[in-house]
């Protein structure tokens, strides 16, 4: 089972696979200027963060990492 975590104080997205390796994804990989984090998804072999502005009630893109931090994309999410 893989699991995405986000960790607000390092401000950096944890991967753990079922096999217990991790890996950690610098903030700077997922937001740009005044963007937060809105919560992470495990999509298959694929970890999805929802980010947007700051002063926004809900994301409005999706940033996706596959099962090793790898960036894979960014998409807007359709409102």
């Amino acid at each position: 089972m893989l699991l995405g975590l986000w960790d607000e104080e390092n401000g950096q997205l944890n991967i753990r696979r079922s096999n217990g390796q991790e890996y950690h994804v610098r903030n700077s990989a997922i937001m740009a200027g005044s963007q937060k984090v809105f919560g992470v998804e495990t999509v298959g072999n694929e970890v999805h963060v929802l980010t947007g502005p700051r002063g926004n009630r809900q994301p409005n893109h999706r940033v996706r990492f596959n099962d090793s931090g790898a960036y894979k994309g960014s998409t807007a999410l359709a409102l």
